[in-house]
């Protein structure tokens, strides 16, 4: 089973002591009549099912299997009007995508939602709604919007008549009922508990930041855990992979009253995309692009080192290595602002190598008043990375020293605080950003 990769960053450490193209070609078929057009298109649409056929998604692990019905039987499903759904879930996550579906459609999920909950092996649906060729999606928009549902297997097997319309939803459970409502009593606890930490005069920003940093400071990336698929295994566990990490903002999103939906599609920093969840996140009423997974990075920078490489962007730079998976049922809003992105709110973005170094004692500042020692910037472009890079760590005028250590020390004494006996530098050539962690000589201060 592959599972969305985490980058391993570049590190350079300092100190005082030490120096395929596709082509596709279309044309008009020769010999080809509309009427055989239409034929082929009605052929398609009334094809028989195809009980050989298997579904899998990589990012969720979804793999579908498919029988088909020996005789056409009467539908005995359930009647789940929305009210019923709404008294057993009230997420902003699955509102958001219902409403992107038709009736018939919502009467499905209402149904799949409500057998899941009920722990019911065989889910009886609405027929002549979903064909073979749409279950798949469909239930990977019903794994990813549902961040509570912790006790199901990837596994289903899904009833076909013989027009190929789904009539049946088998699916596996990986706790017993009582032990599903014991985890979820300890979900909800421990999110009251992390939601205690938020102020009442905080903004959304600094809301979702707080969750954001919280997630990456208590869990620890582990696809060998026991639960690493769910906001469970992230929040309560404290391991898990990217799915858990996205349903866990997810959840605590939802209790927070900051509205959040996953986004599934593929991902990769270097190399080639693999299967992968993220978030998209309003913030003032604008969405933004969020990646917890990838802001808590593999490494040696110890674990209270947090990216915001991917908080709170925008689609145009989010998408350089994120792309979202043609789901037909999944709509994803644009995030097209740059307001809620750390660097700008922070004034540290760059967007010309000369001035690398004021944007970079800004960094440092922030750094000595958030008291973690970590100096952030992010440049706009390729040219003023590179530029940035060559004027922050060139040596200085004696040609023994790196730029970077008097910037740090020029900066601490107008502070009036210790001098940095080394200091680690951490660079992103996707986002193009440069994070610079500093350890200070306080025994020279204190003799």
């Amino acid at each position: 089973m592959t599972m969305a990769v985490k980058k391993k960053n570049r590190i350079l450490a300092f100190a005082m002591t030490v120096v395929v193209a596709v082509s596709l070609a279309g044309g008009l078929t020769v010999g080809r009549s509309r009427e055989g057009e239409a034929y082929e298109e009605i052929k398609t649409f009334f094809s028989s099912p195809d009980p050989d056929a298997v579904f899998y998604n990589e990012a969720t692990r979804t793999t579908i299997n498919y029988e088909v019905e020996e005789k056409q039987e009467k539908n005995a499903a359930d009647n789940v009007t929305k009210e019923d759904f709404d008294e057993i879930n009230d997420t902003y996550v699955s509102e958001y995508f219902l409403d992107y579906l038709t009736e018939k459609e919502q009467t499905v999920y209402h149904q799949i939602y409500k057998g899941v909950h009920d722990f019911e092996e065989t889910i009886k649906i609405e027929n002549n709604v979903l064909k073979q060729d749409d279950v798949g999606d469909f239930i990977v928009l019903f794994t990813v919007s549902n961040p509570y549902l912790n006790y199901i297997g990837g596994s289903y097997t899904i009833s076909l008549n013989k027009k190929g319309y789904v009539t049946g939803v088998n699916v596996q459970y990986s706790r017993t009922k009582e032990q599903a409502r014991e985890e979820r009593k300890e979900l909800n606890k421990k999110i009251d508990s992390i939601l205690e930490g938020i102020k009442k005069d905080m903004s959304q920003y600094e809301k979702v930041k707080y969750l954001h940093d919280y997630i990456i400071t208590n869990c620890t990336y582990d696809d060998q855990s026991e639960q690493p698929y769910s906001a469970y295994g992230c929040l309560v566990q404290g391991r898990c992979v990217c799915e858990g990490y996205a349903k866990a903002m997810l959840a605590l999103c939802d209790r927070a009253g900051i509205n959040a939906i996953p986004v599934i599609g593929q991902a990769g920093e270097t190399g080639s995309g693999q299967g992968h969840i993220w978030n998209k996140i309003m913030i003032d009423d604008k969405w933004y692009d969020f990646d917890v997974t990838w802001d808590d990075p593999v490494g040696d920078m110890g674990s209270e080192y947090i990216r915001y490489d991917y908080f709170g962007v925008d689609d145009d730079e989010f998408e350089k290595n994120h792309t979202p998976d043609n789901n037909k049922f999944m709509h994803y809003p644009d995030a097209r602002s740059e307001d809620a992105d750390y660097f700008v709110v922070n004034d540290v973005l760059c967007d010309d190598g000369r001035t690398a170094d004021e944007t970079m004692k800004k960094a440092i500042e922030l750094a000595v008043k958030n008291g973690d020692g970590l100096a952030r910037i992010k440049c706009t472009d390729k040219d003023a990375y590179i530029h940035a890079l060559q004027k922050l760590f060139d040596t200085d005028e004696d040609g023994d020293t790196p730029r970077m250590f008097s910037l740090l020390n020029e900066t601490l004494s107008k502070k009036k605080d210790d001098p940095v006996m080394k200091y680690s530098m951490i660079q992103n050539d996707e986002t193009y950003t440069i994070t610079v962690r500093f350890e200070k000589d306080e025994a020279k201060s204190a003799s």
